[in-house]
């Protein structure tokens, strides 16, 4: 796991000591080695986590033997034993012993159809000398980041956008707002910067160094595997997690595990340690509110696999600490407060590891949230919905009162909104709703309710996950994996008959079939809880989360540019007065003013 930046403009020699900057800005991802290359019109900064063959030999910027192909990469190919027996089969030789090679040899082998060969997680830059092009690559579910930036001929791009800004400026967004105060997350190609975007999975640019043009070329789309027949098994899926998973446990410096007390997390536990054969460390967030913190299920777990297990406990005024750090990390607002914790956690486990397995993503993959368990109520509802002439009023008795509630939207976008966005809208007239995006995208593609429910998920939930654990992880110079977002895996399930992977009342049913045979069944058939935060103690407290209620009101604060200022002091006036209901989403607000107020 590492951090790169790569830079093209025709004729530019690039400043020395803004390469020197943005080093500086990838620091964290990457503090065992770094590395440059600079010439007349490119460069390429490199900041290395050695995971795979440690040794300096395989440092980067790392170039062919002819010093024509140079690439930085990002990532862990977990196929690359395999792609390094075909490459070798053909006579190509190495020199290391790790991944990196082999994105390198296999580029120079076979060209631009390496893309189709990799599996893992990367972003990679390759500076091709003999074809007079730079390359930028992100892989098809989108684990890495990889941002763009496009000012005049210039062409820049970046694990992170603060490597980017110097080059055209930190400007929030206009088209990131909505989407952040509905969903936490703006989907797509936004990144949260004007002038800067986030380069879709599957997606392979080309930049021309002597004109500076750039084309762009989708090589996968993990959304094609849900048009394929569905001829998957519960056996076949039971099959590629543990293959996942024991891909994933490739490394030569060790790994730990991040350890919730949910199925998914508890599940990549209890197959880690059977695989492992020795003892491994697992860490989690302890909550200060018993009804909401799962120890009592991480302890079985911990008990039966004899993790050597360590907690770390975030409370109300840790959580709000904290906040400001975690923001930035994130650039932009933290999806989830469970970000924050996150960031606490993986400043504990960096004392020890620079590698930790996650349970992220098994419920985009099997149907995991609430929203699976009722989509056919969901479908009901928006048949309704578009039936109903919109000049009748609404009977305000059930089931017309979950249609209200997203009346004229697309249900499969918005069934991850669980909250009303009335309240929200009242306060921010002249930005929501939201305008149709990459969601609404998404769902159009497909007919079945819960095809649309996974491509929904799978395509823009997912990556708010994976980018979050990317950034709250690589703060403190942490690799997270998730065994659970793998692109064969995602070929197999989504070639599973949905009768079988989301029939409604239970959620993700085989994939709890699984976890029946290696954890305890109070564990596996439970609420969900997920890594739920109590917002609203915390944010009477004033010395905890409420610190920041003063700036939602300041007459210089950044939200209420965008607000009707009267609505929103009232809200917030009320919330003090004791009315924890007033103030509708009152972790979003207070999230984005502080990531506003850290744009400038």
């Amino acid at each position: 796991m590492c951090g790169l930046a790569a830079l093209a403009q025709p004729g530019r020699n690039f400043d020395p000591a803004a390469l020197e900057r943005i080093d500086t800005a990838l620091f964290h991802r990457g503090p065992d080695s770094g590395g440059a290359v600079s010439e007349t019109g490119c460069a390429l900064i490199f900041r290395r986590l050695a995971i795979m063959d440690p040794e300096p030999a395989s440092d980067q910027p790392m170039s062919d033997e002819d010093g024509v192909i140079t690439l930085i990469f990002n990532g862990e190919i977990y196929n690359f034993r395999t792609l390094r027996a075909q490459l070798e089969a053909d006579g190509v030789q190495f020199r290391t012993k790790g991944d990196s090679e082999v994105v390198l040899n296999g580029y120079r082998h076979w060209g631009e159809s390496l893309f189709d060969r990799l599996e893992g997680m990367y972003a990679i830059c390759i500076l091709d000398r003999r074809r007079g092009v730079m390359l930028a690559a992100r892989d098809p579910l989108g684990i890495k980041p990889l941002y763009a930036a496009r000012k005049g001929d210039l062409n820049a791009f970046a694990s992170e956008v603060k490597a980017l800004t110097p080059l055209v400026g930190a400007q929030a967004d206009m088209a990131a707002l909505p989407e952040l105060l509905t969903f936490g997350w703006a989907a797509g190609n936004i990144s949260n910067y004007h002038g800067i975007e986030r380069v879709p999975g599957g997606t392979l640019i080309t930049v021309d160094l002597q004109t500076g043009d750039r084309q762009d070329r989708r090589f996968a789309d993990p959304l094609d595997t849900l048009t394929r027949a569905r001829t998957a098994t519960e056996q076949d899926a039971h099959e590629a997690v543990i293959a996942s998973l024991n891909a994933h446990l490739m490394s030569d410096v060790g790994y730990s595990l991040q350890l919730s007390g949910g199925v998914d997390s508890s599940l990549i536990a209890a197959l880690a340690a059977e695989a492992a054969g020795t003892r491994l460390d697992s860490y989690a967030v302890r909550l200060d509110d018993p009804a909401l913190d799962e120890g009592e299920y991480r302890k079985p777990v911990v008990d039966r696999y004899h993790l050597n297990h360590m907690e770390c406990d975030v409370d109300g005024h840790a959580f709000a600490d904290m906040l400001p750090d975690a923001a930035a990390a994130m650039e932009g607002p933290v999806p989830h407060g469970g970000c924050v914790a996150l960031f606490g956690l993986c400043r504990e486990i960096r004392k020890k590891h620079k590698v930790v397995l996650t349970g992220e993503g098994a419920d985009e993959m099997f149907g995991g949230y609430q929203r699976y368990g009722v989509w056919n109520k969901l479908a009901r509802q928006e048949m309704i919905d578009r039936a109903w002439p919109s000049f009748l009023p609404l009977p305000d008795v059930w089931p017309f009162k979950g249609v209200k509630r997203l009346r004229g939207r697309d249900y499969a976008a918005y069934a991850a909104m669980y909250e009303n966005l009335t309240a929200m809208t009242q306060l921010f007239p002249d930005l929501l709703p939201a305008p149709p995006g990459a969601r609404e995208a998404a769902s159009s593609r497909f007919d079945d309710f819960r095809d649309r429910l996974f491509a929904v998920d799978q395509s823009a939930y997912l990556e708010s996950l994976l980018v979050r654990q990317d950034k709250m992880s690589m703060a403190h110079s942490v690799e997270a994996r998730v065994p659970f977002v793998h692109a064969p895996l995602l070929n197999v399930v989504n070639a599973l008959p949905n009768e079988i992977r989301a029939p409604g009342g239970t959620t993700k049913p085989i994939l709890k079939r699984l976890a029946e045979k290696h954890l305890p069944h109070d564990l596996i058939h439970r609420r969900k809880v997920g890594l739920l935060l109590p917002y609203k103690r915390w944010a009477a407290d004033n010395e905890g989360l409420g610190r920041y209620l003063a700036d939602i009101t300041d007459p210089n604060g950044r939200l209420r540019t965008y607000a009707d200022a009267k609505k929103l002091d009232k809200a917030v006036a009320d919330f003090r007065a004791g009315n924890t209901d007033a103030l509708p989403r009152i972790f979003a607000l207070i999230n984005m003013e502080i990531w506003l107020r850290s744009v400038g």
